[in-house]
């Protein structure tokens, strides 16, 4: 590949003069050192794919989801005679699809961005035997979803869950062409691959789903936002007894599934249909579009939504972080207090993320960003939510004017602020944050200081450069501060910690309900 832009440094530690290349960032090798899986997702990147990619012969899965890859798909990809997985999802490639694909007589998995590959695709490809063709339509949130969703599960996920049940040369391709929405879906799949290929080499039973989930809730993992029941939800959530917080438009419910997964439950406090006005339904439904289009580990991703008439609801379903807020932790004594390198990871964790949301075309906005809305996962990764259902009117829409983005690199600037000096973002007797630090941040106090008094062995060195990303974050002037791309950037030259340390180690998600058996 051709990369031109790599706004996270992802590729840092590959070096042209390396003999060997499976150290590499992304890349997966055999015991014997040949290159089996290649996976960029979810990087940002941008260039073109080199016809070179044809001469990793032994590559099984090609994973490049949701980065700005453009011009043509190169032929010599044909070559790749063992690739099964093949994910060109949420790229700006071009049409159409190379014929030589269709002598991949191994490729299972294909993934496009949209259907405008099919239009131009040669004969060749469909001659391969194609299990399902699946077109989704981000304009039609519901009205086909029922019809997408019956397809896919009939299709691809059966196929997966049951692959031991298959003849090993029954071999069959499921095209997957997306349009925006994207999310657990496609993730299931590839998570499910990774088993199946990368292992080759060890007999893999994939045992069916043990969650406990009804047919509805299954269908989750393949549209990435179904449409849930209220009486399914009701008994997850202990008959919506199970209150663990509110804001100030809904309640927050804590729901488990029979398997014991836990799940984030937010309920609009409308209780009648007549006080929710259509201009609320409309963005209520914007909403689940645009938090649909966010699929990162360090977000609490949308799992699912419920619309009911009688009685009338309108809730959210979101994956469940268990350990709190960010805020709890730094202000509260009761809470169990982070070290310095725990919060090095959660401002990582943060910075990754809003550094992806900005990089989604359009960018996505979180408009009520601050530490109440940072939760921690079982490890005290960090999970940037939103969950409430106030100012439906504004928040995240898409942001085509600069001042939302420079809105929330000022917002992260607090955040990182917050998390140095252990200090709340306003108090009485020190104002707000910002006003106070302003004498350490201009020089004028110590640096030292201005550090959380509870934390130990912070180098000094660390906190300035860190302080100097403040400085640039909190900038008067909006146009002069950097963009979250950039702040990610030179917060992991500062900590030197790439995007997979600050993730969670163990997902939430359901498809980590997937059994994997080894013999």
């Amino acid at each position: 590949m051709r990369v031109d832009v790599d706004p996270f440094g992802a590729l840092s530690n590959w070096k042209e003069g390396d003999v060997d290349p499976c150290s590499w960032f992304g890349v997966l090798c055999s015991d014997d050192g040949r290159v089996v899986a290649l996976n960029l997702k979810d990087l940002c990147l941008k260039g073109k794919l080199a016809p070179e990619l044809g001469k990793l012969i032994r590559m099984k899965s090609l994973n490049l989801y949701n980065n700005s890859f453009s011009g043509i798909i190169p032929r010599e990809i044909g070559e790749l005679q063992k690739l099964e997985v093949l994910d060109l999802g949420h790229n700006d490639l071009d049409e159409p699809l190379p014929p030589e694909l269709g002598s991949i007589s191994s490729l299972e998995i294909l993934v496009l961005r949209n259907d405008k590959f099919v239009r131009d695709t040669s004969p060749e490809i469909h001659k391969l035997n194609l299990i399902s063709e699946i077109q989704v339509d981000e304009q039609q949130l519901s009205s086909s979803r029922k019809q997408v969703t019956r397809n896919v599960e009939n299709a691809a996920i059966r196929r997966l869950l049951r692959a031991h049940e298959q003849a090993p040369n029954g071999k069959h391709l499921t095209w997957l062409i997306l349009g925006s929405i994207g999310g657990a879906s496609l993730l299931l799949v590839v998570f499910a691959m990774y088993f199946l290929c990368y292992r080759a080499s060890k007999v893999v039973t994939v045992m069916p789903w043990r969650t406990g989930l009804s047919g509805q809730l299954q269908k989750a993992f393949v549209t990435g936002v179904p449409l849930l029941r209220r009486s399914e939800l009701e008994v997850a959530c202990e008959g919506f007894s199970n209150i663990v917080g509110s804001l100030s438009d809904c309640t927050l419910y804590k729901g488990t599934l029979s398997s014991g997964i836990e799940i984030a439950v937010t309920s609009t406090m409308v209780t009648l249909a007549n006080d929710w006005l259509e201009q609320y339904e409309a963005h209520f439904r914007k909403k689940i579009s645009s938090l649909s289009k966010i699929n990162h580990k360090n977000f609490m991703n949308l799992l699912g939504y419920c619309e009911e008439e009688e009685p009338f609801t309108r809730m959210l379903v979101f994956e469940y972080a268990p350990n709190g807020t960010l805020f709890e932790h730094l202000h509260i004594k009761e809470a169990e207090q982070l070290d310095w390198a725990a919060r090095l990871r959660i401002a990582m964790g943060i910075v990754y993320c809003l550094g992806y949301m900005h990089q989604l075309s359009p960018p996505v906005v979180l408009r009520n960003l601050n530490s109440s809305s940072i939760y921690l996962t079982e490890d005290y990764a960090a999970k940037i939510s939103d969950l409430g259902f106030s100012d439906l009117k504004k928040e995240h829409e898409s942001a085509s004017d600069g001042l939302d983005q420079e809105s929330i690199v000022y917002k992260f600037g607090i955040i990182l602020l917050e998390i140095i000096s252990g200090r709340l973002p306003f108090s009485q007797d020190d104002d707000l944050l910002v006003l106070w630090a302003s004498g350490y941040l201009s020089g004028k106090r110590s640096l030292e200081d201005m550090v959380d008094p509870t934390l130990r062995s912070v180098r000094e060195e660390v906190v300035s450069a860190l302080c100097e990303v403040i400085r640039s974050c909190i900038n008067p002037e909006p146009k002069e501060r950097p963009t979250m791309t950039e702040v990610a950037s030179q917060m992991r030259l500062i900590t030197a910690m790439p995007p997979d340390e600050a993730t969670p180690k163990l997902s939430p998600l359901w498809w980590a309900e997937l059994e994997i058996l080894y013999s």
